[in-house]
């Protein structure tokens, strides 16, 4: 278990180039990870704003291992800590966005195809195994697309598995819907084998 100075001085040990003071060091909510605050001794201790460092948000130290995380300035350390949370409850495994629709539902492709805007015929197959794996990313990703295409009319879950398959790598942060519907067509695109032409549906 990695103590509260322990932690601290793991942060310190970062400072190299000049030296460094903690402001702030609590637990986190679930009492897994030191939350740190640190920056330059002169800015902490001094106030001295010409030597404040930036690109670091905050220092996530895990308890039980001493792993050592540091957050970039762009994101809240709640959002960071979110993504490793994700990172030890997937225990290895794939985050993987897939349809809520069942294979062969002639009003979900119909549906898929008018959300998307792709063929019917790229409808059906994106809804077919095991081609139902669409994206992948870290969770946090993943659960805001869902999110976004919820409100553009499409059902999906993230859920994860041992292997993201053929799944279209999401980056993280994406910021436009457009960017995800993009995506997800050129995850139609993705093909596993070759497959037999068919009709469209009525």
């Amino acid at each position: 278990m990695t103590t509260r100075q322990e932690a601290c001085d793991l942060v310190l040990a970062r400072f190299a180039d000049e030296p460094g003071a903690i402001s702030e060091c609590r637990l986190d909510p679930r009492g897994q990870y030191w939350v740190i605050h640190a920056n330059s001794y002169e800015y902490v201790v001094n106030g001295r704003w010409d030597r404040c460092l930036v690109g670091v948000g905050a220092y996530l130290v895990n308890i039980a291992t001493g792993r050592l995380t540091a957050t970039p300035s762009y994101e809240t350390w709640e959002q960071s800590i979110r993504d490793l949370y994700d990172l030890d409850d997937a225990a290895g495994g794939h985050y993987v966005l897939r349809p809520s629709y069942e294979p062969g539902d002639k009003r979900a492709i119909v549906h898929l195809h008018q959300r998307l805007s792709c063929s019917l015929v790229e409808a059906r197959w994106l809804l077919n195994e095991p081609n139902r794996d669409w994206l992948t990313g870290n969770g946090r990703t993943l659960r805001n697309a869902r999110d976004s295409l919820a409100k553009h009319g499409l059902e999906t879950q993230v859920v994860v598995q041992d292997d993201p398959r053929q799944a279209v790598l999401l980056p993280s942060p994406f910021h436009f819907l457009e960017d995800l519907l993009k995506l997800l067509r050129e995850r139609a695109l993705v093909r596993t084998g070759p497959e037999q032409p068919q009709s469209d549906p009525p």
